[in-house]
């Protein structure tokens, strides 16, 4: 399943399930807890995460405000460019927002295997690629007014992960007050449309 959605939905390249296999031997399971840190800032991450279940997401500080950058769900290939490609600290905070699942797999595994196989090599590539597609998305998602963007939010996570959503979280990503994300839910409790259960692997980037 989750190799699955690797082959099929993290990267423009489709490939088969059996090109991670490699990456399954190699990695380790870690489970965090709710609101657990997974990246601190200031930190250099020495690994590379696959979310199996669960929700992460990315933060960083802006003055005294916490700014919500992304959301990765089950199938999300979670790489901190700047720790693997520069061997730099990361100024981002990585979060399990619910209870979390990942595969933990050492960075320097993770390049051999660049070097080794073509085909990994254009995966990753076409990795960076959807990378760069998803910011668009999530621009596309927050030009649009409060209402709707938290609509599209619904329609983009699988349901258990939006209803485990703390109100505090999904107002920074969404950059409104909690307040007005509780007025927003009011007026689309009133509708019929719920987040669909078939949403799934989506990286808010």
């Amino acid at each position: 399943m989750l190799k699955g959605l690797l082959a099929e939905s993290e990267s423009l390249y489709k490939t088969t399930p059996d090109l991670f296999d490699p990456l399954f031997e190699a990695g380790r399971v870690k489970e965090y807890g709710r609101h657990e840190v997974i990246m601190q800032p200031g930190v250099r991450l020495r690994d590379v995460h696959i979310v199996i279940d669960g929700l992460v997401g990315a933060t960083y500080l802006s003055g005294n405000k916490v700014i919500m950058h992304a959301l990765a769900t089950p199938g999300t290939l979670l790489l901190h460019g700047g720790s693997f490609f520069q061997v730099r600290p990361s100024f981002m905070q990585w979060e399990a927002l619910v209870k979390t699942r990942t595969l933990c797999v050492p960075d320097a595994f993770v390049r051999e295997y660049l070097h080794k196989s073509h085909e990994f090599a254009i995966w990753m590539y076409g990795v960076a690629e959807n990378n760069i597609l998803h910011s668009e998305e999530k621009t596309y998602i927050l030009a649009d007014c409060a209402e709707q963007r938290y609509r599209k939010l619904a329609k983009n996570l699988p349901r258990r992960v939006f209803r485990e959503l703390s109100s505090r979280v999904m107002a920074s990503y969404l950059g409104i007050t909690e307040q007005s994300l509780s007025r927003i839910k009011r007026t689309v409790l009133r509708d019929t449309s719920e987040p669909d259960d078939t949403a799934g692997d989506y990286f808010f980037k």
